[in-house]
């Protein structure tokens, strides 16, 4: 009989693995077939396999309902190593008594056995309690879309393989005994109920193996039924998830290059649409499903997947257009790209990416996008601005801030460049135009003036992010944006290195874009949120805040930005900051990684809200609900979302809206809202400025061109003094002038190199050699001829220098006014000199090098001398290290 049920398994598994094999190789052609990815996803082999590792033991992304988790995991570690028992249930078949040769005979196999049979009975049936209790025809259950049919047979199958499991076990002691108390101790139990019968260990053995069997019949037939699937899937979504670190598709939109082909579609895509378990998390969460918008983030991902495969053919691939307009405009266009589905599904699906593609395709491609969008679309791109309003008007608060005494650097105006700054305050569109916007911005400004923090701002300098575009679809006009943008910033950081081009702002989405999208643009910025820096300054004690007295302390509930919360994980500043301010901090039920949205994000804030319920009304209730008499944002959008939303909810008194800097000024101002006296401007942190890089070389090559580095040593001191605007090696010419004076008595010293220091010159200060300019005409044949002609280049600046140049004049006793230089080491020191400015002074032609002698001290000389006198001067000079007298026409850098 033993036999019969044998060969019976066998002749059944041929024909259902054979049919599972072709469909799985059908299952991994299809994912192929989807277009490329934005993103590299084979890099860190090692780092995603174990990131596999830790998501699948560790359930690290399963958020929330511990008890659903635990369960769950029970199931699936009794599902992976029920792999194991069940191929063992072949040899069972067969053979009763026989199992897995070695593991059989050993009790710790038989006790991981028991202990998983168990849990895995136990925990499917808690999992479908919960099915059963939530229900799937309710909208509010979040098994609401999911397929009921396909998750009640995947949950039988697995219960009776969990069952199939100890019934073997119980049915083998039975027949054979060998029963271990504590490895075997339910199966010894469940023996005594059992006849001693070989026959029945194979009866159970080959119903484990059919139900394992029409599972795997199952799912080969249908591609659709993630349920099933994600068993299978769900290992190759996380090892191909986007961040190797395992931390969420979040923050930033992965870059399309537009001059490729922009059609959804990839096979990241298609690999999520058949990993999702329909398990509802991400609808659970959805603002906008939970306001009776028709977008589920979980229905999403199923449509994409049934229209893919629906529309896939073995020889072409999936139809991208019928992909593309398989989702309703309403579904499409409700997303506020809040991040709560990314964040909360244990699968790793990018709901937001493949949302992003759509809108960009409908948008690039098609030119189907609401009415509404057409407007901002156009004030972006003509205004810099979502609202269309004039770019003057974004420096009308600090024309205000000035008249109360508050000071503001513009970057560009009161400042030439970054060198005496820490931070660029980045105002963004709301700080600058919206009404409350502009309060939080002055608020920030006031705070950061008081403690004494060094600070710019670009004012008219400043356009959109490009936020609203991208999110809106419109990748096009983003990038222009971004580009722009990065320029304008890598300027203001001129001569600032990489880790100390510090910006803060305001608005979540300008920090996002900032911090996470700028990059790929070469805009790499240290991005912080005004929240952040405030908490900083008040844990220094550059801001103390009034303690409150307990009568005085009001409630106050704090509203998570979802591009500075969920997307960026920044959600203590905030509260620390308003804890230090003695208020009485009142939580929400849904809060941190798990707040509902406002409802501006993914270009909402310029759309209408025309479907359900308004979902700034909806969070404002449960903001209300905490009894706060205050609500706390850290967003310009959310103060607008809050204040409209809590304003349709009630005719009394409803709670104030305000931002977390606006609170804390009022606790540091006194009752006339007078701030405290300014602290002395100081750096938070000791910045170092790169501002000649080659200063130390100087010295090691003396005849090389390299030197000029060398009198940018001094430049290095004298980089926050001189004039900012000048380059970095500009700025630290200056200090090469005063040293360029005793480099001239030193002509026949190697020095010459420090001559190249001429580089730096570009502080016109020496210009003194201008007023050699005029006597250069005279002298171009002597080899000081060339450093008169650079002078001329500069003749205003020349002014000062004039008495510089005398000393040196004096030792080359023949062309006083351009003494120190011709002088001191006539043509002599020209040919080696010539090389170093060659590099300082590419503007001027192969000539020019060899009358570079002159030039050593200033690039622009070689440019300056005439041609005729350069032969001569190189002839003269090949060899003579003047380079010392150089320095001084350093100064004449006139290199314009």
């Amino acid at each position: 009989m033993t036999a019969v049920f044998g060969w019976l398994a066998v002749l059944v598994s041929i024909p259902v693995w054979g049919y599972f094999a072709y469909r799985a190789w059908g299952m991994f052609a299809f994912i192929r077939s989807g277009g490329p990815t934005l993103l590299q996803r084979f890099d860190h082999l090692g780092k995603r396999l174990w990131r596999v590792v830790v998501e699948v033991f560790g359930h690290t992304h399963f958020k929330g309902r511990p008890f659903v988790n635990a369960a769950h995991w029970a199931v699936m570690v009794g599902f992976l190593f029920g792999i194991l028992v069940w191929f063992e249930a072949y040899i069972q078949t067969f053979a009763p008594s026989r199992g897995w040769p070695l593991l059989s005979h050993w009790s710790v196999y038989h006790f991981i056995e028991e202990v998983l049979g168990i849990a895995t009975v136990v925990g499917i049936s808690f999992l479908i309690g919960v099915r059963l209790k939530y229900g799937h025809t309710e909208r509010g259950s979040r098994f609401y879309n999911s397929q009921a049919g396909p998750a009640r047979i995947v949950e039988a199958v697995v219960f009776l393989e969990g069952l199939g499991m100890l019934l073997v076990k119980a049915s083998k002691i039975a027949a054979f005994g060998h029963g271990s108390p504590w490895a075997d101790f339910l199966s010894i139990q469940l023996a005594k109920l059992l006849p001693a019968s070989p026959a029945l260990v194979s009866f159970f053995a080959l119903f484990k193996l059919l139900t394992g069997l029409i599972f795997i019949f199952l799912i080969s037939r249908h591609f659709t039924w993630g349920v099933m699937w994600h068993r299978f899937m769900a290992f190759f979504n996380i090892f191909f998830q986007r961040n190797v670190s395992g931390d969420k598709a979040l923050g930033s939109l992965p870059t399309p290059d537009l001059e490729e082909d922009i059609a959804p579609g990839s096979w990241k895509m298609l690999l999520d649409t058949t990993s999702c378990t329909e398990c509802g998390r991400c609808q659970d969460l959805c603002p906008a499903w939970n306001t009776e918008k028709p977008l589920s983030p979980k229905k999403f991902v199923m449509d994409m997947r049934d229209a893919a495969v629906e529309n896939y053919n073995p020889h072409e691939g999936v139809n991208v257009l019928a992909l593309a307009n398989a989702i309703d405009d309403a579904v499409l266009w409700s997303c506020t790209n809040c991040g709560a589905c990314v964040d909360q599904c244990p699968t790793d699906i990018e709901h937001i990416d493949h949302i992003a593609d759509l809108r960009r395709f409908k948008v690039l491609a098609e030119s189907d996008f609401p009415s509404e969008l057409t407007g901002l679309f156009k004030n972006i791109e003509t205004k810099g601005n979502p609202w269309g309003r004039n770019n003057s008007e974004r420096r009308a608060w600090i024309d205000e801030a000035r008249a109360d005494g508050i000071e503001v650097p513009v970057i560009g105006e009161d400042a030439t460049d970054f060198s005496d700054m820490e931070y660029l305050f980045w105002v963004g569109c709301a700080g600058a135009y919206d009404e409350q916007g502009r309060k939080t911005t002055r608020a920030v400004v006031d705070l950061l003036h008081t403690a004494g923090v060094k600070f710019g701002v670009l004012s008219t300098g400043e356009t959109c992010t490009g936020d609203p575009a991208r999110r809106a679809g419109n990748e096009f006009l983003f990038q222009m944006m971004a580009q722009q943008n990065v320029e304008t910033l890598n300027n203001a950081f001129e001569g600032v290195p990489e880790g100390q081009r510090k910006i803060i702002t305001t608005c979540p989405h300008c920090f996002n874009t900032l911090r996470n999208e700028y990059p790929d643009f070469d805009g790499h910025f240290d991005v912080f949120h005004h929240t952040q820096l405030l908490n900083r300054l008040v844990r220094e004690g550059l801001l103390k805040p009034i303690p409150r007295t307990p009568e005085n302390r009001k409630p106050i509930t704090y509203h998570d930005p979802c591009f500075l919360g969920r997307h960026n994980k920044v959600f203590d500043p905030p509260r620390e900051l308003l804890e230090a301010t003695g208020v009485e901090l009142r939580e929400m039920d849904r809060n941190r990684d798990e707040a509902f949205c406002c409802g501006a994000g993914g270009a909402r804030m310029f759309m209408e809200e025309k479907l359900g319920t308004r979902i700034n009304e909806f969070r404002a209730e449960q903001a209300i609900a905490t009894g706060a008499e205050e609500i706390a944002t850290g967003c310009p959008f959310c103060n607008v979302m809050f204040t409209g939303g809590v304003k349709a909810l009630s005719d009394a008194p409803s709670p104030n809206v305000s931002d977390v800097a606006l609170m804390l000024r009022s606790s540091i101002a006194d009752a006339d809202g007078t701030l405290p006296q300014p602290r002395p401007k100081a750096f938070l942190g000791t910045p170092t400025r790169l501002r000649a890089p080659e200063k130390p070389a100087a010295p090691a090559s003396p005849a090389s061109p390299v030197s000029p580095a060398s009198p940018a040593s001094p430049a290095s001191s004298a980089a926050t003094t001189a004039d900012p605007a000048a380059p970095t090696e500009t700025t630290a010419s200056a200090p090469t002038t005063k040293a360029a004076a005793p480099a001239a008595p030193a002509p026949a010293a190697p020095p010459a190199p420090a001559a190249p220091a001429a580089p730096a010159a570009p502080n016109a200060p020496q210009a003194p050699s201008a007023p050699t300019a005029p006597p250069a005409p005279a002298v171009p044949a002597a080899p000081a001829a060339p450093v008169p002609p650079a002078t001329p280049a500069a003749p205003a600046p020349a002014a000062p220098a004039p008495t510089p140049p005398a000393p040196p004049a004096a030792s080359g006793a023949t062309p006083p006014p351009a003494a120190p230089s011709a002088p001191s080491t006539p043509a002599p020191a020209a040919p080696k000199a010539s090389t170093p400015p060659a590099p300082a002074a590419p503007k001027t032609p192969t000539p020019a090098p060899p009358s570079a002698p002159a030039a050593p001290g200033a690039t622009s000389l070689p440019k300056a001398p005439t041609p005729p006198a350069a032969p001569q001067l190189s002839a003269e000079t090949p060899q003579p290290p003047t380079p010392p007298a150089p320095p001084v026409p350093p100064a004449p850098p006139a290199t314009d």
